[in-house]
């Protein structure tokens, strides 16, 4: 599927006249829960000539193909990507974490990933992470069968959440890396279990609810919530990004 995804891209070059700096695998192959029918999600980071940035017409700084063949492309412009980091915008951060790339440049995303850890607004991202466990958690209070899809989309938010409260640093984007933050034997190894059987599943595939693993998530919510507030709030220093965007789009 590589060289399709490669060829693909080159094909977006052409068609929309950018220089695609590099791109990456995101969502469920690149967490580290597959399902048997997961779409390839490909995230790429693009820059335009620097004539376009000059114009007074406006540009658009994203690219949304549609979804064909379990293929989904979506890129953004390094202007939006800088103006988002100034947003604390998580997904940055994870996509300079992918451990598949299908274009890379190792110098600008290390560049652009030092950047981002030094923007990374610690209580802000925490509360993202853990906005997103509290509405899947309701999506499935009253669910006596509820999708393993949506439970590992929970436990990764909770323990993303769990490893900023720990670390004040950007958490790694694998589960794997993130799955020792349980801390409780018996909830890590029945999710262990759910691991190999959601790769053998598709996305549709449900499993009924655990009451004591669904206890554990809300408590450490709850618990995480808390911690958030003693989070260090940080200044955004405009003027750095300014100066990686100039460097960058005049390269």
């Amino acid at each position: 599927m590589k060289p399709i995804i490669i060829n693909k891209l080159k094909e977006i070059e052409d068609k929309y006249n950018v220089k695609i700096l590099f791109a990456i695998e995101s969502g469920s192959r690149a967490w580290g829960f597959p399902s048997t029918d997961s779409d390839y999600d490909v995230r790429f980071i693009y820059k335009r000539k620097i004539e376009d940035y000059l114009k007074i017409d406006p540009i658009d700084d994203f690219i949304d193909l549609e979804i064909i063949d379990e293929l989904d492309f979506k890129g953004w412009d390094i202007q939006k990507v800088l103006r988002l980091m100034l947003k604390s915008n998580s997904s940055i951060n994870e996509y300079l974490q992918s451990p598949i790339h299908y274009i890379s440049d190792e110098i600008f995303e290390k560049e652009l990933f030092n950047l981002a850890a030094s923007q990374f607004n610690s209580q802000k991202v925490t509360m993202h992470y853990l906005g997103i466990t509290t509405k899947r958690l309701i999506e499935m209070e009253h669910q006596n069968e509820i999708k393993l899809k949506s439970l590992f989309y929970t436990l990764r938010s909770v323990l993303s959440a769990k490893w900023i409260v720990e670390n004040k640093t950007i958490p790694p984007m694998e589960f794997e890396k993130l799955k020792h933050l349980i801390g409780d034997k018996t909830i890590e190894n029945r999710v262990d279990k759910y691991l190999e059987i959601k790769a053998n599943v598709d996305e549709s595939f449900r499993i009924s609810k655990n009451d004591e693993l669904f206890d554990w998530l809300i408590n450490l919510k709850n618990e995480l919530k808390i911690e958030t507030e003693k989070l260090p709030k940080i200044e955004f220093d405009k003027n750095k990004i300014n100066v990686f965007f100039i460097k960058t789009v005049t390269k």
